[in-house]
This record gives C-alpha cells, structure tokens and sequence, in this order.
C-alpha cells in the first residue's frame, strides 16, 4: 500500500461514509456456479453517495505486471490525502476479453475491499 504523508482527514471521513454504507448487494447470477454475486455496479452503488458525501474519491487504472493484469485503485480525500494499492490475477484466458474480464473483477473486489463492504442477498 502506498499513502500520503497523511491520512488523518481521510482516515475520518472513511469513518464517516463507512457508517452509512450497506452492503453490495448479490443481483447478479454466475451460472458456472450456480450461485449470486455482487457486480462492479452493486459495488459502486453502495459507496458512491457516502464517499461523496464526506470528500472521497477513487479511481481505478488497469496495469499489467510480470504477466499479470490488474488494477491500481487510488482512494483520495478533498484534502489531498490518499492511499492506492494493486491488485493482480494471472489471465486464464490470453486475448482482449480475458483481459477486460481480469479488469473487471480486479474493479470489484479492490474497490469493494478499500470500502469495507459486505455482499449481501437482496
């Protein structure tokens, strides 16, 4: 994990936009496995307004490492505060959609761990 010098702005406004959080909730069906998930929309759906409401942001970049394909998630603060990590999964399958799977899934659960969110059933 990389961060500003500081984070005590941020550190209290997650605080802050975690307590209004629910979960993300599991509309999506994977028929591989017969079983529900929360998608990157859930995902977003859940922390949108309580980060926006107390000055946070992130964004996401793909990124390629050692083979790899992921995700750089930068959270940020009105502050100027942030914190940013990666997240990698080796491609199981080796062409554009792979890839655009890989960013999608790296997506959802980084964004869904920085948060602190639950799946939850509708």
């Amino acid at each position: 994990m990389n961060k500003s010098d500081s984070i005590k702005n941020l550190a209290v406004a997650m605080c802050k936009a975690q307590a209004q959080m629910g979960g993300a909730a599991k509309g999506a069906a994977n028929p591989f496995f017969k079983s529900k998930y929360a998608d990157l929309s859930s995902v977003v759906q859940a922390v949108k307004e309580p980060f926006a409401t107390n000055g946070l942001s992130y964004v996401q970049f793909p990124i390629e490492k050692d083979g790899r394909i992921g995700i750089e998630t930068i959270l940020m603060h009105e502050s100027g505060e942030w914190l940013s990590n990666s997240f990698t999964v080796q491609l199981s399958k080796q062409d554009a959609q792979g890839a655009g799977s890989a960013i999608t899934y790296c997506r959802r659960y980084s964004l869904q761990s920085l948060a602190g969110i639950p799946s939850e059933d509708d």
